[in-house]
């Protein structure tokens, strides 16, 4: 996020008590990760997690994904290598009593992970995977929780198919084969979702 849109949404923050749904909404679309997701946000985060009755999230790389999910209920801890974003996840934190907090953390380190229900990562292994070869697979392994939900694109920024779905699901298929047991696969709004678990032994 720019520092612009990082004073816009502290405006909002500062403003929501008049309007917390607009300020909320607002404050989603300066990111562009919750941006993209916000026309059909509800659903899409109600087909991935009510089947698997988590309370507790940990959001990897989460942008400002935390200040939604918090305001739907659940409690989150989020890392994100974005200073801006961390620090605005726990203001909206504070002023509304979530159960939400944020570090700033970058994954690539092996920091160690907070215990949840379950992980989230968000369009993130393809990113990466490009700044260090096997850094995704690395990462997963050290989550804590015992179901990883793992996304990703179907379409460039741009809105090109380009062969994406069969690319990401091939690669992360292989990649995850022995190590983890995929319980769920479906394509959701634009998004190669799957729902992983350990392998056992």
């Amino acid at each position: 996020m720019t520092p612009e849109e990082l004073k816009r949404a502290r405006r909002l923050l500062s403003s929501g008590d008049a309007d917390p749904d607009r300020a909320l909404s607002e404050t989603l679309a300066l990111h562009a990760s919750t941006r993209e997701r916000l026309p059909h946000m509800d659903a899409f985060y109600d087909a991935l997690l009510q089947p698997l009755h988590a309370h507790t999230l940990l959001d990897l790389a989460c942008g400002l994904n935390p200040i939604y999910l918090g305001s739907r209920g659940y409690a989150v801890r989020g890392l994100d290598i974005s200073g801006g974003c961390v620090d605005l996840v726990n203001d909206w934190a504070r002023a509304r009593g979530w159960d939400v907090s944020a570090e700033c953390r970058d994954l690539l380190c092996e920091p160690p992970l907070p215990k949840a229900d379950a992980a989230l990562a968000m369009k993130l292994l393809p990113v990466l995977e490009q700044q260090e070869k096997g850094a995704a697979m690395k990462l997963m392994e050290r989550v804590p929780a015992p179901v990883i939900i793992v996304t990703f694109p179907m379409k460039t920024l741009g809105g090109r198919g380009v062969g994406m779905e069969k690319h990401y699901s091939e690669w992360f298929e292989s990649a995850a084969r022995g190590r983890f047991d995929v319980l769920r696969r479906e394509a959701l709004f634009g998004e190669l979702c799957y729902i992983v678990r350990r392998s056992e032994g």
